[in-house]
């Protein structure tokens, strides 16, 4: 999709769009940057997509966290 079919679903959604990096490490933690001001966001800012994107990576890395220290122990 070019960017212009992609503004034109935004705004038609009529939707407010955040352009977000999450860097998640190994020891769990997880920053996430907007691109558009490249400053921190609190994840009390997050919202809609955003939010439940955090959620499902969060999850995930504490799975997989859970499935390792499994595995060292058997």
């Amino acid at each position: 999709m070019t960017d212009c079919q992609i503004e034109k679903i935004l705004d038609t959604a009529d939707s407010y769009w955040l352009d977000l990096t999450f860097k998640c490490f190994d020891n769990g933690s997880m920053i996430i940057i907007d691109n558009h001001t490249e400053l921190q966001v609190s994840l009390h800012d997050l919202k809609g997509a955003a939010y439940d994107f955090y959620v499902k990576q969060r999850i995930r890395m504490i799975r997989e966290n859970l499935e390792a220290k499994i595995l060292q122990s058997a």
